[in-house]
């Protein structure tokens, strides 16, 4: 039976790993939220204009998003999970 040694360089790739997949899931999830409010507020802008027989005269504005994470973010929230596990 073969056993995969964890060394200190794999452990840190991983956290970093999660890391990254953590804050991008995070930033896609605002995304997704913002682009649903979004379309919300141009569907009802449409039913207005059709209520009026006219055509949209105010669009909702495009939502500003939040930037995606970056290196130092990664890393940031790395050294957190690490804490977190070296915690007793």
């Amino acid at each position: 039976m073969s056993t995969t040694a964890t060394n200190g360089y794999m452990i840190r790739l991983d956290l970093l790993k999660m890391a990254k997949e953590m804050l991008e899931q995070d930033w896609h999830a605002h995304r997704d939220a913002a682009q649903q409010y979004w379309q919300h507020e141009v569907d009802i802008a449409k039913i207005k204009a059709r209520g009026k027989d006219s055509l949209i005269t105010v669009v909702p504005p495009v939502p500003t998003l939040k930037p995606f994470p970056t290196e130092a973010e990664v890393i940031t929230k790395a050294k957190a999970l690490n804490e977190f596990i070296n915690t007793k």
